[in-house]
């Protein structure tokens, strides 16, 4: 190869190297634009409310926000009318990236029903579990006397006593006759501080014991509100002797160190 040759061929090979160097670049460019238009780098937005709004209106709406929504849920027993949103996840105002999944729960226009069971003869940690399990809630607990203690003597919906096989929708309370002997003794209310009313009517249950007066304050403003309020003060306080059945009043706010003067 002669001297014109090799410098042809340099110029050739410089200018290869440039073009790919600047083809490299305009495409590093234009995978950051994609990737940045892709996953809307650094745009976010808050979360409308979709609670109250109807199925179709909470599509509607997520649609203009560029939201999907999808319904994880439905519930029957729960305060709101029925057909549309009571809960949703993320919360109102939280901030979101285009695209984002928005799971709520509606409230459902028609209760799901199941057969009732049969919790007669067991005992109360046997019933409160099995409760539980068939998607309903323990009700109040009432006491008879028996020569066996804590044993289901009858069961009853809406204060009348309910036979096994009849329909009942979930989520019902169950309320529970139980027998209780001369000799049975006393029970402490337990400490319910901190707890949702959910988890307190568990604990006071497994204590023998009903909730009694439910009071929320002012940061209490709606379901989903009361569903994460948590007990800040009870009456009677903890470790204080009790009869079985009896009641305990609790105060519920969605402020942790909220007080309340006696």
């Amino acid at each position: 190869m002669g001297l014109k040759d090799s410098i042809l061929f340099s110029k050739k090979f410089i200018i290869n190297i440039v073009v790919a160097g600047i083809v490299g670049i305009i495409g590093l460019v234009l995978i950051f634009w994609w990737l940045g238009f892709y996953t809307n780098h650094g745009e976010a937005f808050s979360v409308p409310n979709f609670e109250g709004l109807n199925v179709k209106q909470a599509q509607t709406l997520a649609a203009e926000k560029n939201l999907r929504l999808k319904i994880i849920d439905s519930v029957y027993n729960a305060p709101g009318r029925r057909g549309t949103v009571i809960d949703q996840n993320p919360p109102m105002d939280f901030k979101v990236k285009s695209n984002r999944s928005i799971f709520v729960t509606i409230k459902s226009m028609q209760p799901e029903f199941i057969k009732m069971p049969n919790f007669v003869s067991l005992t109360l940690i046997q019933a409160k579990a099995d409760i539980e399990t068939y998607g309903l809630k323990i009700g109040e607990l009432q006491y008879r006397p028996s020569k066996y203690d804590n044993i289901v003597l009858e069961q009853q919906f809406q204060n009348g006593k309910i036979e096994e096989g009849t329909e009942i929708a979930k989520g019902s309370r169950i309320d529970l006759i139980l027998g209780k002997s001369e000799d049975m003794g006393s029970t402490t209310t337990p400490d319910l501080l901190g707890l949702t009313e959910v988890e307190a009517n568990l604990e006071a249950a497994d204590a023998m014991l009903n909730l009694g007066v439910i009071i929320y304050d002012s940061t209490v403003k709606n379901f989903v509100d009361s569903v994460k309020a948590t007990v800040v003060k009870q009456i009677p306080v903890k470790n204080v002797p009790l009869k079985p059945g009896d009641e305990i009043d609790i105060w519920m706010s969605l402020q942790a160190d909220s007080t309340y003067s006696e």
